[in-house]
Order: structure tokens, then sequence, then C-alpha cells
């Protein structure tokens, strides 16, 4: 599925030079040698940052292959393996399986990324394996129950009980893992499960998006715009812009045909009217969330 608003192509589009002030004055996008092209090195579409972030490999899926669907829709992927403790299924569980991962992708044009499962998984790895990363990603979906157990709420037949505790849970959540976890980007935030999903605008008040949004904005995490199930909503966007937050694109899909699908992200970066500096650059060794935090 190509993007909506993109052009095909691999070019890349050169920044105006209000663009490359309003970067240098941020200090989020620094420039390379010639001053034209951004340091973190995605491409840029009638103003538009032209990158998904969110990108799993597996599931038919390979490294080739997905490279491969970028260059056909003119944009650069982050590509992801889920990771996390030992004995939990993760494809990468310690040091020599991230050296192994982040190996795979050296020298080719990606961004190296991991989906941080469960709130234990930097005891998986040291600093400095983690720091080889462009970025860490991670999610509320895993949600405990009181016992501590996830309670699976993508799952269709998932019903959450009475909707006000879950929501306050749920918060809570998003809330500690964005607070409390060395991230980069926090992944769709504000999804629902299938059973909540048409309860959205009255579920998710002022008041709780706000906790999420002023956490991001404090320990500097990227709010991902999820295209697959459409997250967060305009008017969490809207907030999140005006305090300050930073954005993400993430297709989220498994499929071929998905991969890429960054147009839910298009749609608010233009209507929000947001601007580069704006926009999620993994940081350089030394500045990253798991060095600092």
């Amino acid at each position: 599925m190509r993007a909506a608003g993109l052009r095909e192509g691999v070019d890349e589009h050169l920044l105006t030079r209000r663009e490359m002030l309003l970067a240098g004055a941020a200090g989020v996008l620094s420039l390379l040698p010639g001053g034209s092209v951004p340091a973190c090195d995605f491409p840029v579409r009638d103003g538009v940052p032209a990158v998904d972030y969110h990108v799993h490999i597996g599931d038919g899926i390979s490294v080739d292959q997905a490279i491969e669907l970028a260059r056909r829709r003119g944009l650069k992927f982050g590509l992801l393996q889920h990771a996390g403790a030992k004995g939990r299924g993760h494809a990468v569980s310690d040091d020599a399986e991230l050296a192994a991962w982040v190996g795979s992708l050296d020298g080719k044009p990606v961004f190296k990324g991991i989906e941080a499962e469960d709130t234990d998984w930097t005891s998986a790895f040291s600093k400095p394996a983690l720091a080889r990363l462009d970025y860490v990603q991670a999610d509320a979906l895993g949600v405990p129950d009181a016992s501590g157990t996830p309670m699976g709420i993508w799952k269709p037949d998932f019903r959450p009980g009475d909707p006000q505790a879950f929501m306050d849970r749920y918060l809570d959540y998003h809330v500690q893992r964005i607070s409390t976890e060395p991230l980069d980007i926090f992944v769709v935030p504000t999804a629902l499960p299938d059973a909540l999903r048409a309860d959205y605008d009255r579920l998710w008040t002022e008041r709780r998006m706000r906790a999420i949004i002023d956490a991001a904005v404090k320990f500097r995490v990227a709010l991902e715009i999820d295209s697959r199930f459409r997250v967060p909503s305009m008017r969490f966007l809207e907030m999140a812009r005006d305090a300050g937050a930073t954005f993400a694109f993430g297709s989220n899909y498994q499929t071929a045909e998905g991969l890429g699908d960054i147009s839910y992200g298009v749609e608010a970066y233009r209507r929000l009217g947001l601007t580069l500096p704006q926009f999620f650059c993994p940081a350089p060794r030394g500045r990253k969330p798991i060095g600092r935090r």
C-alpha cells in the first residue's frame, strides 16, 4: 500500500533554508557537510518525513524484503525485533542476540530498533549493547491486571469489565513506561481494545490525555502517530503539539501490503502544521535515552 501524499522514488527532497534554520535552532536535526540533507538520513517528501519507524521483521517479512518495499515506496524503514528477558519467546533476549540483530542490519539503508517487551527488558542487555541501536520503542498493550498478568487487550475477545477502572490502570501503565524506561518512541499510544473503541472520545478525557503528554514531553519520548489503528486522535495530537511533544510515524502492519502505510501520520503532520524539528530523529551515541536515563 502506497502512503498517501508521498511520491514514488528514493531521491531525497532538499530542505528549504527555513527548514534548515528551524532544525538547527531546535537542536533536533543537524546538517551534513554541504548543509542540505538531514544528518539522521531520512528522505523528506513535500516537506513531510518519509520514514516508517514501526516495521517488524518476521512473519514472512525478511530484512531484504523490507528494504525492497521501502525502496519501491520511497521511504526509509526502521526495522524491529521484539526484545526482552529470556524465556518469554522474544526474538532478542541477550547481548549476543542483540549484536546479531544489529550486525544483520549494518551497512543497510535502515534504522535499527527493538520493541521493548515487559518493564524489565533492560535487565537482559548491557548499556553498550543497547547503545548500538538507533532507537527503542515500547507500548502499553501489555498492561497487567491486579495480579501482574498481562491482560492481552489486543485480543478481539478481550472484555475490560469496569471501563473506568481499566482506563485508570491503562493510563498509569502508559505513564509508568514513559517515565521509568529509556525509550525513544512510545507506540500506539491510547489504542483501545475492540470493545471500547467506540467510546474513545469519552474515555480519553483531557485529564488522561494530558498525563501521557506531560510524561512524554518531560522525558523526551516521541509519540508515534500509528496508521494501523489511527491513534492517537487528532484532539490528542493537537494537545501534544501545543505542549512541545515530538512525533514519529509508524505503519505497525504485519503484512507486506501494509508496511510503509504512514497515511494517518502524513495526514496529521499536515493538518497540525508540524515541522521537521517536531519529528523524531535518532540521537547520536552519548545522547540516547539509555545513556542519559
